[in-house]
């Protein structure tokens, strides 16, 4: 008998006492986790003895969010997903970290502009395509007694390309292009087309090994706006990079939003003693709460 009603006891209490939380589907109202706790003789005397211990925060379906809405959120401007999941701080270090990214793209880039557009303009004033020809007629390349130094620029390019094409790795680009701009300042060959270049002292067997200090200088300033660009191009990597991370945090954040309060119920035996000092065994509803 003493067991049967044991048995009842255990399933009366677990059936009061069980409390399932599902963030997709359940609601918890205040009155019913303060019933059962008071009906289970939990130590509470009434409503505000229990939030005295717990505070209590009722979650519904409705208040859940979207982790993959958050995801997007952040995919498209970082740190929206985290404002999605009320991560203010999180959210602010996102979007700060996107808007100094785009900053220094835009310097870098405009740094690169400025310094290309001043190289380019140095090129144009110093280096010169007949001085650069009369030399390749001087020393007497292969090909070279077709050049003609009285036709114009372009015609005079024509013909130096035949020469080039029998004596170097390299042939003139077409004037203004970006491949012109780099290899008047790279290959040895067009060191002669510079303004500062001694053509009574440099001759086809040192030319190799012959420098000049606007050779040099256009080089360094050349490169200087490439790693311009470079950092540029560092910075919109970068920009992907927070984009990627901003996305899979806010999921993350959405996701704790949706778990920040966590009940679990269960059951476990406990001993007690009567109140003629016997010993007796009885089932305690334990509920555990996480914020």
């Amino acid at each position: 008998m003493k067991t049967i009603q044991l048995i009842i006891a255990l399933i009366i209490t677990f059936s009061y006492s069980k409390i399932n939380f599902a963030q997709e589907s359940t609601q918890f109202r205040r009155t019913e986790v303060i019933n059962r706790f008071i009906n289970q003789n939990s130590g509470f005397k009434n409503s505000s003895d229990l939030n005295d211990k717990i505070k209590f925060k009722e979650i519904a379906k409705d208040n859940t969010k979207s982790p993959i809405l958050g995801a997007l959120l952040s995919g498209v401007i970082p740190g929206a997903g985290e404002f999605y999941a009320k991560s203010f701080i999180k959210s602010a270090i996102f979007f700060g970290l996107e808007a100094g990214l785009w900053t220094a793209y835009s310097v870098f880039q405009k740094k690169g502009n400025d310094q290309t557009e001043s190289f380019q303009n140095f090129a144009d004033n110093n280096w010169d395509i007949y001085k650069y020809g009369r030399w390749l007629k001087e020393q007497s390349f292969s090909g070279a007694d077709g050049i003609d130094l009285t036709a114009d620029k372009y015609e005079l390019r024509r013909k130096i390309n035949i020469v080039e094409a029998q004596n170097f790795s390299h042939q003139l680009p077409p004037f203004g292009e970006q491949q012109y701009y780099e290899l008047i300042g790279k290959y040895q060959n067009f060191v002669t087309g510079w303004a500062d270049a001694d053509l009574s002292v440099v001759n086809r067997n040192n030319y190799g090994s012959y420098k000049t200090e606007m050779f040099i200088g256009y080089s360094y300033d050349r490169q200087k706006a490439n790693d311009y660009y470079n950092k540029g191009t560092t910075s919109l990597t970068l920009v992907v990079l927070n984009h990627l991370l901003s996305s899979a945090d806010a999921a993350w954040s959405v996701s704790m939003f949706n778990k920040d309060l966590k009940v679990k119920a269960g059951l476990k035996m406990k001993e007690d003693h009567t109140y003629y000092g016997q010993k007796k065994v009885i089932p305690v509803a334990e509920v555990k709460i996480t914020f």
